[in-house]
């Protein structure tokens, strides 16, 4: 089974002011944490959805240079998430790949243990068109959707996302309950990334 990573990094940052993806953590941008995680998980290509004008400057040199990782310019990143997610998912379907694993990059505590269960969940259930992690039954990114929903996804706009899809497929689909909040913490405010600060200054690990 050949799984995608969708890493959609095109976001505007508006509530955060400035671009997220650059924000430092100690040696580190934001933006690159969420991607190194992905690159050591089993996938067999990263689409990194950008906007047409970002220069890259977050990603180590190491992630630019890497085989796994694709660089997917979206130039209608402006008009909302569903379309970088449309932009790596027809990548994916062109691509012929079996799943795509969606993921945010300002969530930098995700988990490389995260990623690689679900996509065994996936591989042992044939019939399951996708598998979210869930907190209290709500489902929130990661995302692995099979490749039996990407003409559907392809169809979303706006600031929709896959969300509401999903949820009208729950019965076919597989919920994993986040072990620690933490780790879908998302960076959207100036308080959200000094609390992501404090976090990180306590000697997490859990990207690797």
């Amino acid at each position: 089974m050949e799984i995608a990573g969708v890493y959609l990094a095109a976001g505007k940052s508006s509530r955060m002011g400035r671009n997220k993806l650059t924000l430092p953590i100690g040696t580190k941008f934001l933006g690159s944490m969420a991607l190194e995680t992905a690159i050591h998980a089993s996938f067999t290509k990263i689409y990194c959805i950008v906007t047409e004008s970002d220069d890259l400057n977050w990603m180590t040199p190491s992630q630019l240079e890497h085989p796994k990782c694709v660089i997917l310019r979206c130039p209608d990143a402006h008009k909302g998430q569903s379309e970088s997610l449309r932009c790596g998912i027809l990548q994916a379907k062109r691509d012929e790949m079996s799943a795509a694993l969606i993921l945010l990059a300002d969530m930098p505590f995700v988990t490389v243990q995260m990623l690689e269960e679900m996509i065994a969940c996936m591989k042992e259930q044939n019939d399951c068109s996708f598998v979210a992690t869930s907190i209290k039954e709500m489902i929130t990114p990661p995302v692995l959707v099979s490749n039996t929903l990407f003409d559907e996804l392809l169809t979303i706009h706006g600031d929709i996302g896959a969300r509401r899809l999903l949820e009208k497929r729950i019965q076919s689909g597989k919920l994993i309950p986040c072990k620690d909040e933490r780790f879908v913490f998302d960076i959207d405010t100036p308080e959200d990334y000094d609390h992501f600060k404090v976090n990180s200054c306590q000697g997490s690990d859990s990207n690797v």
